[in-house]
């Protein structure tokens, strides 16, 4: 959990020696905030947040992010100029960090504090759609091993993830975060605050499409997350999808296709609803046959669990590894998602 002191040298790159106050979480709505909280004051198009500062510090929030100056009695601390050892020195309670932009101060400070987490390994999600139900069943695969942290809701997007970011603890070995997009570079922005080190793509349609005027623009954008990953890292791509499949030219990362087809390196076949029980599949791997069944409806979950269990292979491989060196099979991951074998 970060603490006042954990903010105020992310900010303000000096660190007070006894602001131990915890932090519980960071909020852009003054009337979610409770004791401990940090509220980041963004102008809207309805209204403007820096309204609402006093309110947020009258529910508890010990700090306050701000474009611009409020009326209010509080500790000051401009990071538009540089901020001394003495002026935080004293530190008292609440705080009100006066920067140029709080979009931009939210995303750095999220970055700073993932990267302070240096055992963490994050897997991003993206695609026009399927991303929130990818994210859920890989998070059930990963809890199996792992303390895991992911998105709530549609927290995708410049303001959602470094929220997310920075509800992260040191306990924390997983994040599974969608990464969602309106434009050209914001996925490779996203991507340089999480550092993810696995990147799933789940298809390309025509969402954005009155945005960036074509699906080639909107693969390309797609393809921001595989251009972001290491070489040491996995993009795990739908070979169903011509342009997704296409992105493993783009990625310096290792490439794990799956899909319906035999030729992608985990693929299913012999698919048959069980109604309200959900479907039956046939699971692939290199030379290994595995009969699942997961408790989800519809065809498309099949390339859902497929995504999960491809996760769950490059955990096994430990990423950064050559996927034919694997001790394990895909049968552990498939029944992390609840299938069985």
């Amino acid at each position: 959990m970060l603490t006042l002191a954990d903010l105020i040298e992310g900010l303000a790159g000096r660190r007070p020696v006894d602001a131990a106050q915890p932090i519980r979480r960071f909020v852009i709505d003054s009337r979610e905030a409770g004791p401990g909280d940090v509220f980041v004051a963004f102008r809207g198009e309805q209204t403007d947040g820096h309204y609402y500062v006093s309110d947020a510090f009258g529910r508890g929030a010990v700090a306050a992010i701000v474009e611009q100056d409020v009326p209010l009695e509080a500790l000051r601390l401009d990071l538009r100029r540089h901020v001394t050892r003495r002026a935080i020195k004293q530190w008292t309670l609440p705080v009100i960090f006066r920067v140029d932009s709080s979009l931009i101060t939210l995303q750095e400070l999220a970055k700073w504090w993932r990267m302070r987490l240096k055992d963490l390994r994050v897997i991003g999600i993206t695609g026009s759609v399927g991303k929130s139900s990818t994210k859920e069943l890989i998070a059930t695969v990963l809890e199996r091993d792992f303390v895991v942290l992911k998105s709530e809701g549609n927290q995708n997007n410049e303001i959602g993830l470094p929220l997310t970011l920075l509800q992260l603890e040191p306990k924390h070995q997983r994040a599974v975060l969608e990464m969602g997009m309106y434009a050209r570079g914001e996925i490779a922005r996203l991507a340089e605050l999480a550092q993810p080190i696995v990147g799933v793509i789940t298809n390309v349609g025509p969402v954005h499409l009155e945005r960036l005027r074509s699906i080639e623009a909107i693969a390309e954008a797609k393809s921001e997350l595989a251009q972001a990953l290491p070489p040491e890292g996995a993009a795990i791509l739908n070979f169903d999808d011509e342009r997704v499949l296409a992105m493993r030219d783009k990625t310096p990362a290792q490439v794990l296709t799956y899909g319906l087809d035999p030729h992608a390196d985990l693929w299913a076949d012999e698919i048959v609803s069980a109604g309200l029980e959900g479907i039956h599949f046939a699971l692939h791997y290199r030379q290994e046959e595995f009969h699942v069944q997961v408790p989800l409806l519809g065809r498309h979950s099949v390339h859902t669990s497929l995504r999960a269990a491809a996760v769950g292979l490059a955990e096994e491989h430990d990423v950064g590894s050559h996927f034919g060196r694997s001790a394990r099979s895909p049968r552990a991951a498939a029944a992390g998602s609840g299938a069985r074998p």
